[in-house]
C-alpha cells in the first residue's frame, strides 16, 4: 500500500506508517479527535499527517475505498440553532414512512425526547434548523431514551427512567402516528435496571442445524418464539444524576419476549455502551465508555487512564443455564416476618435437599429420582 493509491473525491490518506511517529513531545486526550494531537513542546497546533479538512473520508486501509464507493459526499441535514444536543443516539430506518427514528437523552430536564427526519428533508423545502419533527408517544411515555433499533415493524427503545418512579425498560413504540408504546421489560427478577442504554433483536436460529442462523436484517423474522433480545445496562443514568443508586452491575442481558426469560449474558466489562451482531449472527461486539466517568452530581469527567475499546464475543447458544423455578424460604409470621436466605445446600438421597438458612435448616422433599451433583 503506497501514497500512490487513487482516491474518489472528498478523501484523503492517512496510512498507520505515516503516524508511527510522530514529533515530540506531544497529547491528546481520550475526547480529543486523533487529527487535534498537539505538540507539548512548540506551537499547540495540531502535527497530526492528515492533508486537508474538506476531505471528510479517511482512507486507512485499501478495503475502506469499497464502502466508499466512487463519490462519497458529507452535508448537514439537521442543525441546532442554540446548540441542544438534540440528536444523540439511536438511529433506526423506518422503511414504510422513509424517515430516521432518533432520541437525545440530554435535555434537562430530562424528558421524553424522541425525533424523526426525512433524509431528503431539506430538498422537501424544510429548513436545516427545523427539518425534524419530535414525537410524543402514547399512552406510555419514553424518558430519557437512548439507544433504539427496529422491532419487526415497530421500533424498541431503550427508555431509561427518572428517579424510581419511572423505571428504565424496554419500550416498543410504533413509528406511526399515534406513536403508541408500552413496556415489555423492567426488572432483573424484581431488581430495577440502572439505564439500558442500547439494544439489538437476534433473529431465532434455526432448529435445523444443517440450516444457516438467519442473518441480523431480517426483521421480518422477530415475531417467532425464538427471537432474543440482547441489550447493555449501565450506570450513565445515575452518574448523570437522573437516576438512584445502582441496585444491579453493570452488565450485558439476553431477554425472550415470549417466555419472559432473561439472562445475563456478560458482565466484568467496566461501562458495556453500545451493542451489535455481525450479519450472520455470530458475533456480539460491544463498546466499553469507561472513559467517561461521574461523580453521581450530573458532573461528568474524562479518564483518559480508563477504557475506551470496541469488545467481541462469540455467540453461542446454550441449552442449559435456564431458570426453571424456585424454592422460597417465605418468612414465618411467628418470627415477625423476617425473610430467609440459603447459605448453601446440598442433595441427600431420595431426592431430599439440606438447606443451611442461617439460623435455621430446611430440608426439601423433592421427586426421589432427583440426583443432585452436590
Amino acid at each position: 500500500m503506497t501514497d500512490s493509491i487513487p482516491l474518489p473525491p472528498n478523501t484523503q490518506l492517512c496510512l498507520p506508517s505515516s503516524h508511527a511517529v510522530l514529533p515530540g513531545g506531544f497529547t491528546r486526550g481520550p475526547m480529543t479527535p486523533f487529527y487535534l494531537t498537539s505538540s507539548t513542546t512548540s506551537s499547540p497546533a495540531p502535527i497530526f499527517p492528515l492533508s486537508s479538512p474538506s476531505a471528510p473520508f479517511v482512507v486507512i486501509h485499501p478495503s475502506f475505498l469499497r464502502v466508499l464507493g466512487p463519490s462519497p459526499s458529507l452535508k448537514v441535514i439537521a442543525k441546532s440553532s442554540d446548540g441542544r444536543h438534540f440528536a444523540h443516539e439511536a438511529g433506526v430506518w423506518i422503511e414504510e414512512t422513509q424517515e430516521v427514528i432518533f432520541t437525545s437523552n440530554l435535555y434537562k430536564p430530562h424528558t421524553n425526547v424522541i425525533s424523526r427526519i426525512r433524509l431528503d428533508a431539506l430538498e422537501r423545502g424544510r429548513d436545516v434548523y427545523s427539518s425534524w419533527d419530535d414525537i410524543e408517544t402514547t399512552p406510555e411515555e419514553v424518558t430519557t431514551g437512548n439507544g433504539a433499533t427496529l422491532y419487526g415493524k415497530d421500533v424498541l427503545v431503550c427508555s431509561q427512567g427518572v428517579g424510581t418512579h419511572t423505571p428504565s425498560s424496554l419500550t416498543v413504540m410504533s413509528p406511526l402516528p399515534p406513536f403508541k408504546s408500552y413496556p415489555i421489560l423492567n426488572n432483573f427478577h424484581g431488581r430495577p435496571f440502572n439505564s439500558v442504554n442500547d439494544v439489538v433483536i437476534l433473529p431465532a436460529p434455526s432448529l435445523d442445524p444443517a440450516v444457516p442462523h438467519p442473518t441480523t436484517d431480517r426483521s421480518d423474522l422477530h415475531h417467532l418464539p425464538h427471537t432474543t433480545i440482547w441489550f447493555t445496562d449501565v450506570t450513565y443514568g445515575h452518574l448523570q444524576a437522573y437516576k438512584p443508586k445502582p441496585q444491579l452491575p453493570n452488565q450485558i442481558y439476553c431477554f425472550n419476549p415470549t417466555t419472559g426469560d432473561i439472562r445475563v449474558v456478560a458482565c466484568g466489562i467496566p461501562m458495556p455502551n453500545g451493542i451489535c451482531f455481525n450479519h450472520t449472527g455470530t458475533k456480539a461486539y460491544v463498546t466499553d465508555t469507561a472513559c467517561v466517568d461521574g461523580d453521581g452530581t450530573g458532573n461528568f469527567k474524562i479518564d483518559g487512564a480508563r477504557g475506551g475499546a470496541i469488545y467481541v464475543f462469540d455467540v453461542v447458544w446454550n441449552e442449559h443455564g435456564t431458570l426453571i423455578g424456585r424454592i422460597v424460604l417465605f418468612p414465618d409470621p411467628k418470627d415477625g416476618n423476617k425473610p430467609h436466605a440459603c447459605a448453601n445446600f446440598n442433595f441427600c438421597p431420595d431426592g431430599r435437599l439440606f438447606i443451611l438458612a442461617e439460623d435455621r435448616i430446611f430440608v426439601a422433599s423433592l421427586n426421589p429420582e432427583v440426583q443432585g451433583a452436590l
